[in-house]
Order: structure tokens, then C-alpha cells, then sequence
């Protein structure tokens, strides 16, 4: 089969045909190719996934289609272990995610402290281990008519290997060019026949350790023996990669019976990282117990996600002409918090109140614990479907293709509170704070430091329902003239409904040429996540300072009093335009123009004070009430259009006795926004302010392309590819977001926002086969160790960090690892 990535852009002739005959995304025809479909469709195998070095399915999927960006966040809780996925330049939750065609579920928790996707809860694609994978389908189109909600970016499946009577599996070691970061992953693959009738059962198992990587540096704070402004003796910071760890089991199985198929499918994984929130110097009082920690502290996020899936179903003829196909699906994604080396500084102030004559060592041992749970987050789903799908002669050369059926989902979400210590203002939970340790004219903080655990009054549970019909139709209207229409009407329990549709079609112009489009309506349902999410978490307040924050049930008092009673749908409007075009045997080009308008999108806002909703009486009451200093809340605060173009350009030859391919892959992405909803009375600027606005427009790169240059000559083979990210500019971190006085800074200014530049990084990959069951592979990935520019000292990010971040830490399309280095063994038996 070819080794190109992008199986749309690969003439059909010369596809494999066990790939030629799938069921592509965008059609439910079974006999439909990807080269035949009205919209675009990449099918990546599953050797190109595996390539590269790449352990993580986000990574190798960012590397593959230039349209899907895999963000890099450092310090900012639970994205030590998810990353935000995104198609086309939106939302984590604005793509729908298939395994083996059915909806898989979404994660339990989203991104909150400024990042790239904040408040929404997109499926975990690292979750799903690469061993397990037989190809990945992307179609790049608005799909919610065909599929349902999410769709609004497109569709991801992921196909699992359904091989038997073969053994296959690798094992992976890697490491950076500064030293750390050093991982090793193992995986294994097998199958094995069920009955004679082409029944199977393939099992894998994966996994993956990481050592984390540090790109902080000493830093300015100052400690007990270190006066402030000097540099300290060690890198007291963190600001990398957290240390991981990953395990999972995956199985894909069919059985015939009788005249029927029973099918199931499912898998388990467990994923647990050790972040940093930052830095607490010595010298903080509201933050620190200097009998503790008496040169101040990092205080550590313990992170671990579990999550469970099991898929069953029966699918059939009825007849020559028509199928059926009923199936259950549950999924289940949890999230945990635990906070080590912290502390809850109200504790020992709490003591010193009551005893104010204690001594050091006193306050020291009545200053509670320094780790606990904090809390964690717990989503389940379950969709039945029933569908069926034939065809029906009209009279014509092709039959009219008709599908219909219909879906419904029952899911639950809940808030588990940590632990007392996590949370409570002093051993006793009072209702107002205590003095501190270190100054009685400063109270200290409530709470584990860096991640403050979830409260029983945000504790909770929430759950709905929906219910969906929908209608195919596609059909030839002459040879050269395909037509496909779908619609679907879905019903949520907490969010009203929606009829949407969808007309695509594709017109060949000669046998090498074709045009191809589609015009779309869709939706999206706010998610439990969402519409139920409430919690207190530490993030930067005005001048840098951190303070407690607050994030308010959609329809509670606060967003209430700023004209946000609930949460509706969002609604969108699909149109994209392009061709196909074999230029010669050699070299292939498609070509497609995109454009997305989305009304009432779902943003999470940014954290207002007091002083911000200074004209509303009945917010700052609300807020007051919460104990915060500040809170968000989610609401429909967008219209929004985006627009772009995806470019694939393939070239396969034969060269010095060797096969040889070049893949030119681009995407030009551009989001604005339209317009703000605002209720009568309420700036825009508090229901969509700056810092959120450029996170949307301008915090994932607008340009992307990779260039991949493949050979294969005898039992060695050879990859280089040039990864291509476009500019990244965001408020958060930039002194627009932060405030300081242009006097602190050494320059005079500083920089009102935070820049991570475009970039070039090239890998490199070497694989030799030394039997027909081992092979060895090397590879280096970014040679040219290419990093963002480092922070300088007009920046407001190494201001707050005393020095100590090297990097900016949000929008990070690439990561600033550098250079690193693998080494893989294959082997099948």
C-alpha cells in the first residue's frame, strides 16, 4: 500500500483494496471511497501513526494533519494530563470523536487557568493507546446532521486492529537533548480466531512511563539564608513536562451467529502525572507557614484520570438490499486530585490564634497535613443506537442509498469534594479567615496551595438525557454527478432542540478532476461539564498576585446578576468548496475552502472582581458571598466565524530502485469574532474581555504544514518531515493580563502580551528491517533544537516567576522540550 498519509488525495487504483472498500466518514455507502466522498477525508494507517518516535495518539495526529492542533500547557492543573484537541482552529468540544464508528465518550474535566480550549471538555485522545489502532479517519466538515452534537468542527474515528494469528508489539526509549525527560513505552498486539466463520477477538496492551523535563531556571525570590534579587543556588521551579505514567488494555471482537454478527469492543486505561503550580517564596504570609517550609515551597498536583469503555451490538441483513446494526455503548472518564508538598496556611494560623504564645515547633506540628485529596470529577455515558440502512431502485443507473435510525444517551456527572484540609479555613472550617503566621496584618489563605480542593457545597451531581432521528440519502444523478442530504432532529433534556441538515455533493470533470462541497447546519449541546461545573481554584489576580477564584454554576446568582440565566445550544453553519485533482500517475492535489459561522458559542469568561461589576450591586453581593476574590461563569457570549483552506499535495515515484514520496500537507485558519452577547446593561467586556477574545482568535496557529519526504529500498527505510507552526499571540501572561507598573521593568515596558513565535522543526526517522519479524528504528525529532525565544526581562511572566520560567507557558503549539531522541524495536510473530 502507498505510504502516504492522506489516503483522499491517493488515486483509487493505486490504493490497497482492503483500504479502497471501508466505510468512509461523510457516507454511509459501504462501497465508497475516500477519494469518492463529497467532503474530506484523511485515513492515516496505523504505521504512519507509530512513526516519528511519537508515543501519544494527539501527537502523531498533529503531526499528520496540519489542521489538528495538540496545544502544550504547563501549570495549569489537570492539563498535566490532557491536552486540548482541536480540528480547524476551535473548541476540544466542537469535534466528535468514533471508535469503530460509535460515539466515544467525553472527558470528566476541561482546562481552566488560560488555555488554549478552556471550558470544554473534549475527548482524551491520548487515552486510547496506538498499539491498539488499525487507522484513524478525519473528516474535515461540519457533521452534525450525520452524527449529532460536537460535529460542528468534524469527525475523528479511530479503527481498531481486528488482526488474528499474529503476535506483534515494540518497545520505545527516549530522551532530550538537555538530559531529562527520559521514557520508555512497551506495547503488545494479538488476536486470535473465534469459531470458523471469521470470528476474532484482538487484544493490546500499552505502556508508558516519563520522566518529566524542567526548563525553569534559579531564580530571584530569596530564601532564610538568600537575600531577594539573588540567584538561588537551585532550579526551585518547575516548568516542563510533568512526570508520567500510562497503562491500558484495549479489545476489538466480532462472532458470527447464525445469520447475525455479535460485536464488541472496549478498553482501559490509567494515566497519573505529577505537575507544579508555582513557586511559593518564603516571604509570603498569606501563602506559606516558615516553620514548614522555611525557604518557601513547590507545591505538587497529583493528577490521575481512569477511564473505562465497553461497546456490544448485533448487525445483520434483512434482506439482500437492506442492513441493521443495534448497539450499546458506555463510557466512563474520571479525574482525581491530590495535593503534595503543600500546605493550608489557615491552619497553624488558626493555632497561633488560639495559642499565641505557641513556639515554632509548636506551630509546626499543629500545621496540618502537607498533601491530601483534593477533589476529583466523575462523567459517565451510555448511547443505544439503531440504524438501518439499504437501498432503494429508482429507476436510474445507481440505486438511491437510504440510511435512517435513531439514537439516545443518558449521562451523569458529579463534583466529589477532597478532604477537609484541602478546602477549610483553619482545623475548624470557620467562616472567615486568620491572621497569618508570618504577619497578623495579613490573613492567611484557605486551602492546599496551588490546587485548593473542592468544597462540599460544590459538590454535586447532575445528569440528563437526548434523544435523536435521523435521514441519509445519496445517490449518483449521473456518473459524474454524486448528491448526498441528511437531517437529524436531537432533543436534550436540559438544552431544547434542534433540526439540522446537510447537502453535499461532487461533480467529476474528467476522470483525474473533480469538484466537490457541502453546505451544513449543526449544533452543540452546552455539556454536564459546563452547565454543572463549580469549583475554587487558585489563579493570578491583578498585579500578578494569586488569589482565590471561584467558577459559578451557569444560572446561579452571580452570572444571574450579569443576565446569564442558562446555559442553549450553540448553532452553526458549515460551507466548504473544493477539488481533486490527479495531475499525473505521480502527483495528486485536493484542495478545500472552509468556512464556519457559529452563533451562541460557549465560553468559559474570564475572572472578574469586585471592581468589575462595580455597576451591579446584586453581582458583587453574589460575589461576596462566594468568599472568592473572583469568579467566571460560562455563557452563549460569541458569534464567531471561522475560515480557511486545507492543501494536500502528494508525489509517489520509484527512485534508484526504491520507492520514494513527498507529502505536502498545509492549513490556513483564521477565527473572528462577530459579536458579542452581552445582556442590556452589561459591558461586552464582561462577558467576553480580552484576555478570552485572544485565546479564540489568535492562541492556536493560523498557519500549518508539514512537509514528509519518504524512501523505502530494500529492508531500510527513511523519513524526514519539516513541521511548519504559524505565530501564536495571547493576553494571558502578557502584562494586558497581568498589570504590572512599567517602572518594575529594567526595559521601561512590558510586552502587553505573550508571543510564541512561528517555527520550523525537522525529525528525522531510520528504520531497518533485519528479519520479516524485527526491525529496528532511530529517530530524532526537532534536530535543530528548536525552542520558543526565551523570556526577557520586558516580560511580565518573568517578572511574577523571579526568572525562573525560561519559556512562555501558554498557546505552545510545539512544546519547548527541544531536541529529543528515540530509539524502537518492532517485532511480530
Amino acid at each position: 500500500m502507498s505510504t502516504n498519509l492522506y489516503a483522499e488525495t491517493v488515486a483509487v487504483e493505486q490504493l490497497d483494496a482492503n483500504v479502497e472498500k471501508i466505510s468512509v466518514l461523510g457516507s454511509r455507502v459501504s462501497s465508497r471511497t475516500a477519494t469518492e466522498s463529497a467532503v474530506p477525508v484523511d485515513i492515516i494507517s496505523a504505521e504512519s501513526l507509530s512513526r516519528g518516535g511519537f508515543t501519544e495518539l494527539g501527537q502523531s495526529l498533529q503531526a499528520s494533519v496540519p489542521s489538528f492542533n495538540f496545544s502544550r500547557t504547563q501549570v495549569s492543573d489537570g492539563s498535566d494530563l490532557f491536552r486540548p484537541a482541536t480540528l480547524r482552529g476551535l473548541q476540544p468540544d466542537q469535534t466528535l470523536v468514533l471508535i469503530n464508528g460509535k460515539r466515544r465518550h467525553n472527558q470528566a474535566i476541561f482546562g481552566l487557568n488560560g488555555t488554549v480550549g478552556a471550558g470544554a471538555a473534549g475527548t482524551d485522545m491520548n487515552a486510547i493507546p496506538l498499539i491498539a489502532l488499525k487507522d484513524v479517519q478525519v473528516l474535515r466538515d461540519g457533521a452534525a446532521a450525520q452524527y449529532g452534537s460536537d460535529a460542528i468542527a468534524g469527525v475523528i474515528n479511530l479503527s481498531l486492529k481486528d488482526t488474528t494469528g499474529e503476535t506483534s508489539g515494540y518497545l520505545q526509549g527516549g530522551t532530550t537533548g538537555e538530559g531529562d525527560g527520559d521514557n520508555y513505552s512497551v506495547g503488545l498486539n494479538t488476536g486470535f480466531d473465534l469459531g470458523d466463520d471469521g470470528g476474532f477477538i484482538n487484544l493490546s496492551l500499552e505502556y508508558r512511563d516519563d520522566d518529566g523535563t524542567n526548563r525553569a531556571q534559579p531564580d530571584i525570590g530569596g530564601s532564610s539564608t538568600i537575600a531577594s534579587g539573588t540567584l538561588s543556588d537551585d532550579v526551585r521551579w518547575g516548568q516542563g513536562n510533568a512526570a508520567s505514567e500510562f497503562q491500558s488494555v484495549f479489545y476489538n471482537a466480532m462472532m458470527p451467529v447464525g445469520d447475525v454478527e455479535l460485536y464488541s469492543f472496549g478498553g482501559y486505561s490509567n494515566r497519573t502525572a505529577l505537575g507544579n503550580g508555582f513557586w511559593r517564596n518564603f516571604n509570603e504570609a498569606s501563602k506559606n507557614i516558615a516553620q514548614v517550609y522555611p525557604d518557601g515551597f513547590l507545591p505538587r498536583i497529583y493528577n490521575e484520570t481512569q477511564d473505562i469503555s465497553v461497546a456490544a451490538g448485533v448487525r445483520g441483513d434483512i434482506n439482500d438490499d437492506w442492513q441493521f446494526d443495534v448497539s450499546g455503548v458506555y463510557g466512563q472518564n474520571r479525574y482525581d486530585f491530590d495535593s503534595r508538598n503543600s500546605i493550608n496556611a489557615s491552619y497553624a494560623a488558626e493555632y497561633l490564634y488560639n495559642n499565641p504564645s505557641a513556639s515554632d515547633a509548636d506551630i509546626a506540628a499543629n500545621s496540618g497535613p502537607t498533601s491530601g485529596y483534593s477533589g476529583g470529577f466523575r462523567f459517565d455515558q451510555t448511547t443505544l443506537n439503531a440504524d438501518i440502512n439499504g437501498f432503494v431502485d429508482i429507476g436510474w443507473d445507481e440505486p438511491l442509498y437510504v440510511a435512517f435510525g435513531t439514537e439516545y444517551r443518558s449521562e451523569n456527572y458529579e463534583i466529589v469534594a477532597g478532604e477537609l484540609a484541602s478546602y477549610s479555613c483553619g482545623m475548624s472550617n470557620a467562616d472567615s479567615a486568620f491572621p497569618s503566621v508570618m504577619d497578623p496584618d495579613v490573613y492567611a489563605g484557605c486551602g492546599f496551595q496551588a490546587y485548593p480542593g473542592l468544597r462540599p457545597d460544590a459538590a454535586g451531581k447532575a445528569d440528563r438525557n437526548s434523544y435523536a432521528f435521523y435521514l441519509d440519502l445519496e445517490t449518483q444523478l449521473t456518473d459524474v454527478w454524486s448528491l448526498g442530504t441528511a437531517a437529524r432532529f436531537e432533543d436534550f433534556s436540559d438544552a431544547g432542540s434542534d433540526l439540522v441538515w446537510k447537502v453535499s455533493s461532487r461533480y467529476e470533470v474528467t476522470d483525474d478532476f473533480a469538484f466537490r462541497g457541502a453546505v451544513s447546519t449543526g449544533f452543540r449541546a452546552p455539556s454536564l461539564q459546563q452547565s454543572a461545573y463549580t469549583a475554587y481554584t487558585t489563579n493570578l489576580g491583578p498585579g500578578g498576585v494569586l488569589s482565590d477564584s471561584f467558577t459559578a454554576t451557569a444560572g446561579s446568582a452571580f452570572p444571574s446578576a450579569l443576565g446569564v440565566e442558562s446555559l442553549e445550544l450553540e448553532s452553526s453553519e458549515n460551507l466548504s468548496l473544493g477539488f481533486v485533482f490527479n495531475a499525473t500517475e505521480d502527483i495528486s492535489v485536493t484542495l478545500d475552502a472552509y468556512k464556519v459561522k457559529i452563533k451562541d458559542r460557549i465560553t468559559l469568561g474570564s475572572l472578574l472582581t469586585a471592581e468589575d461589576v462595580a455597576f451591579s450591586p446584586e453581582a458583587v453581593a453574589a460575589l461576596n458571598a462566594t468568599g472568592a476574590d473572583q469568579a467566571n461563569y460560562f455563557s452563549n457570549s460569541v458569534n464567531s466565524t471561522t475560515q480557511g483552506l486545507d492543501l494536500i499535495v502528494t508525489y509517489r515515484t520509484e527512485m534508484f530502485e526504491g520507492d520514494f514520496n513527498a507529502t505536502l500537507a498545509g492549513n490556513l485558519n483564521e477565527t473572528e469574532i462577530d459579536s458579542v452577547n452581552a445582556a442590556e446593561g452589561i459591558p461586552e467586556d464582561v462577558a467576553l474581555d480580552d484576555l478570552q477574545r485572544s485565546f479564540l482568535t489568535d492562541g492556536q496557529p493560523k498557519e500549518r504544514a508539514t512537509l514528509t519526504f519518504d524512501y523505502n529500498k530494500n529492508d531500510w527505510r527513511g523519513m524526514i518531515r519539516a513541521n511548519y507552526f504559524g505565530e501564536t499571540n495571547v493576553t494571558y501572561f502578557g502584562n494586558d493580563h497581568i498589570g504590572l507598573p512599567d517602572e518594575l521593568s529594567p526595559t521601561g515596558s512590558f510586552l502587553p502580551t505573550s508571543i510564541v513565535e512561528a517555527a520550523v522543526l525537522v525529525d528525522i526517522n531510520i528504520e531497518y528491517q533485519f528479519t520479516e519479524s524485527l526491525s529496528f528504528s532511530a529517530g530524532i525529532n526537532n534536530i535543530f533544537d528548536i525552542t520558543p525565544d526565551e523570556l526577557g526581562a520586558n516580560e511580565s511572566l518573568d517578572f511574577i516567576t523571579n526568572q525562573a520560567f525560561k519559556y512562555p507557558v501558554r498557546a505552545l503549539p510545539y512544546g519547548f522540550d527541544g531536541r529529543t531522541y528515540t530509539a524502537k524495536v518492532n517485532f511480530n510473530f
